[in-house]
């Protein structure tokens, strides 16, 4: 309604004002009541013949108006709008639980005021009919597209006019492409005329639904898929037939499970005729077999032996049946396994196990293979046991030194194996150092490589086992002097032993390592000697015969291995040299980014509109090419680089790094702290941070904290940043998006790859976890450790 006289002369009589739909209040310059119509009366429950002409305004809306607003906030905004004579229109307020009124002021000149109230209820209760009609829309869009059966909708005529994902995926076809096709065209041609019929029957007046029809539809691709179709008819107010709706459901697994439970029964019947065939051989095998067998009830009595058993026993089968085991062979260990077999259902074995018959002492000390195996009921319980027995005494006692042969051989075969499934000399080394430690009983070893061209001196490459003070006693060998010449030259074993009467030299030696002997292998590789294996141990001061020629043959192996490593070294520089041609490339990739970048700025202040839009665009592909080329070059010299870790200032580094983003809203506190790294280490932060910024966006804040670790030696830097968080799924592969087999076609999206490669070249580790425990979509935390650098700035010797 639209009410602007322009003076008190032009108002509507009191009989115009009641026949408005409205509520109607005019107020003269000072607030007092001109004019109010019967419908604003009955709003505010006023009797209808009162008069208000002349009331206070002001103190009519304040006491039987704005109580009636539900919202006090909007109650006092109407009030001020009246007293300062500020238009508002349609200001909506809930007057009632169920009752809605729309508030306009206006000014119509003079001073007046006019307050128009519109009831809206009516329009109020429609939005939300149709809000809750919306809902229940968009539900049941919801259910019908997430819904596991397929579920087609089509006209009496069978074209489909929709289908939901399920039933697209069901035909193998996109479901735009399948909106339109007739439905029957999709069903396996044997099987067209059952749909017919039950299309025929709701054609001819069945109110449906109809269920349990099995017919087999046609994929685009693939063999036929067998469902259970039902189905439904939609009509109108005439009962004429608009839509018919299918529901197929896979009966693939029904369908193989019914087949399957055909053939079982086949194959149960056959084996119940194999089962009466075996209990026949059994009881043959039994008798006949030298393996002492007999069967216990759980109270450990004999319920049945086989001859084996009773002329091993000593006794006759009529002597040992009803008899308790351990009544005529009383021995608590065995006893006490027999009960933990019969009380746990677990069975049990043992190969050679020592028994003395206490009524035949003349027999001395037998050894047994023996099993003692429970045997169940359908539900589990343990009805008896099977004692096996074989007799190995003879073998025992004859076998012993043979024994001793085979375990060196399986030495020997350990680290024969070891060695040969190395892919890298580091690896075969050290596979075959632990090979040997692990089986050959040595406390320590380590293995050195000749160094640099002249060969004069030989460096620690692996150890295991072996102190700091023994790593800095003994880190490198000039190989020149004895007695080491004679291990490096002459390419001779040498076996130092911490006899009585043993050299100086020799018990120096031993000192140092901490150990009473020490064994030096030559590593031979095309006639040359590359290398030393050394083993020691700290209890035997001898190394028996039989030791030292399978150190022997071990050194031989790890020489091959190591020929092995250095024609694979020839081969990686021929790789080199191809790699030359990639390197050319991403120089001149990067001088062209370069180049190109230089010209966007020039550009950026001649530009406007759409072209400085589409110059932000060009810039924006360029720094992406720039960081590809840059993540590459970074990759590369990781991969590359063999330079040795050296002290790095990390809190220097940090510093810097945080001076490279002076948009970014970053905290630190940490530790001033010396760690051994390399000049890639800003690369970690560059990427955590720059990581942080671009799926953070501007606002994101980032805290970077350094602090001593749990471990000693170890430094803990942690990265958080508010930004979306990683997923619970992604937090381990977030990591490894370049490992061999998995690199993606370009180079984006590798910095957290790149940290990852940095740290474990470091000798440490980096994981990522929720700022807020719990809440993965709260921020990110990357924590990573470090290893500090000792006082000569050495990498302090890791736990082996």
């Amino acid at each position: 309604m639209s009410f602007t006289p322009a003076s008190d002369e032009v108002l509507n009589p009191h009989a115009t004002l009641d026949e408005l739909e409205d509520g109607v209040l005019l107020l003269d310059a000072d607030r007092r009541v001109i004019r109010v119509n019967r419908i604003f009366q009955s709003l505010l429950s006023l009797p209808d013949n009162r008069d208000l002409t002349g009331a206070d305004g002001m103190a009519l809306v304040r006491t039987h108006l704005a109580p009636l607003i539900a919202d006090q906030e909007t109650a006092w905004r109407l009030i001020a709008a009246i007293r300062e004579r500020k238009i508002i229109s349609g200001l909506e307020c809930q007057i009632a639980p169920d009752r809605w009124a729309a508030c306009s002021v206006r000014v119509p000149g003079n001073g007046a005021v006019l307050l128009l109230v519109s009831d809206i209820t009516a329009r109020k209760e429609s939005e939300e009919n149709y809000h809750r009609l919306e809902q229940e829309r968009n539900r049941y869009r919801e259910l019908f597209e997430l819904a596991p059966d397929g579920y087609f909708i089509c006209d009496p005529q069978g074209m489909i006019l929709d289908v939901n994902r399920a039933g697209a995926l069901l035909l193998a076809k996109d479901r735009q492409t399948l909106i339109g096709t007739a439905g029957a065209d999709h069903i396996a041609p044997g099987d067209r005329k059952a749909c017919r019929d039950l299309v025929a029957q709701f054609e001819s007046g069945a109110p449906g639904p109809l269920r349990g029809i099995e017919v087999r539809v046609q994929p685009a691709t693939g063999e036929p898929v067998p469902v259970s179709l039902s189905a439904t008819a939609v009509r109108d107010d005439r009962g004429g037939l608009t839509e018919i709706r299918w529901l197929t459901q896979d009966i693939t697994k029904r369908v193989q499970v019914d087949a399957e439970r055909e053939q079982l029964l086949a194959e149960n019947q056959s084996l119940a005729a194999d089962l009466a065939e075996e209990r026949d051989l059994l009881r043959t095998i039994m008798e006949y077999t030298d393996v002492h067998l007999a069967y216990l009830n759980p109270g450990f009595r004999f319920v049945r032996v086989n001859t084996a058993y009773a002329e091993g026993s000593g006794y006759a089968k009529e002597e040992l049946l009803r008899q308790g085991h351990f009544d005529l062979f009383p021995n608590l260990e065995n006893q006490t396994i027999f009960e933990r077999v019969r009380d746990t259902g677990e069975p049990f074995r043992i190969h050679a196990k020592p028994f003395a018959y206490v009524d035949q002492p003349e027999r001395g000390t037998t050894y047994w293979d023996w099993s003692l195996v429970p045997v169940k009921d359908a539900k589990g319980n343990v009805q008896g046991l099977v004692l096996s027995l074989a007799d190995v005494t003879e073998r025992i006692r004859s076998g012993k030194e043979i024994l001793i042969r085979n375990r060196r051989l399986a030495v020997l075969n350990a680290v024969i194996t070891a060695s040969a499934s190395a892919f890298t000399l580091d690896e075969l080394l050290e596979n075959t150092l632990d090979a040997a430690l692990d089986n050959l009983g040595f406390d320590l070893g380590l293995i050195y490589m000749l160094e640099g061209r002249e060969r004069v001196q030989a460096g620690i490459r692996c150890h295991r086992g072996v102190s700091a003070f023994a790593l800095m006693q003994n880190g490198r060998l000039n190989v020149r002097h004895w007695p080491y010449n004679r291990v490096f030259v002459a390419g001779q074993p040498w076996f130092v032993e911490g006899a009585e009467d043993a050299p100086g030299r020799d018990l120096d030696l031993l000192a140092d390592f901490g150990v009473a002997s020490l064994a030096f292998i030559p590593l031979a590789a095309e006639s040359s000697v590359v290398g030393a294996f050394v083993l020691g141990s700290t209890t035997t001061p001898e190394i028996p015969q039989e030791t030292r020629r399978v150190l022997e043959a071990i050194g031989r192996e790890v020489g091959s291995g190591v020929l092995r490593g250095i024609l694979h070294s020839r081969l990686e520089a021929a790789h080199r040299e191809a790699n030359l041609y990639l390197d050319i490339l991403t120089h001149d990739i990067k001088n062209a980014d370069n180049v190109t970048n230089i010209y966007a700025e020039l550009l950026d202040e001649a530009l406007s509109g759409k072209e400085r839009e589409y110059l932000k665009r060009l810039r924006a592909g360029i720094r992406k090419s720039i960081d590809i080329t840059a993540n590459v070059t970074t990759i590369r010299k990781i991969r590359e680089s063999r330079a040795a870790l050296h002290p790095v200032d990390l809190d220097g580094v940090i510093r810097k790094e945080i001076a490279h983003h002076p948009d970014a809203r970053i905290t630190y506190e940490g530790l001033r702290v010396i760690v051994l790294a390399d000049d890639l280490l800003p690369e970690i932060f560059t990427n955590l941070i720059g990581n942080a910024e671009k799926h953070g966006g501007p606002g994101v804040e980032i805290e970077i904290v350094v602090e001593d670790a749990e471990d000693d030696g170890l430094v803990l830097v942690t990265v958080a940043d508010t930004g979306p968080g990683v997923p619970e799924e992604a937090k381990k592969a977030i990591f490894s998006r370049f490992e061999q087999g998995k690199a993606r076609e370009s180079g984006q999206g590798l910095g957290l790859s790149i940290c990852r490669m940095l740290v474990v070249r470091y000798g440490s580790r980096i994981w990522v976890e929720d700022r807020v425990p719990g809440r993965s979509d709260d921020g990110a935390v990357f924590r990573f450790t470090l290893r500090e650098a000792t006082d000569n700035g050495e990498l302090p010797a890791p736990d082996m």
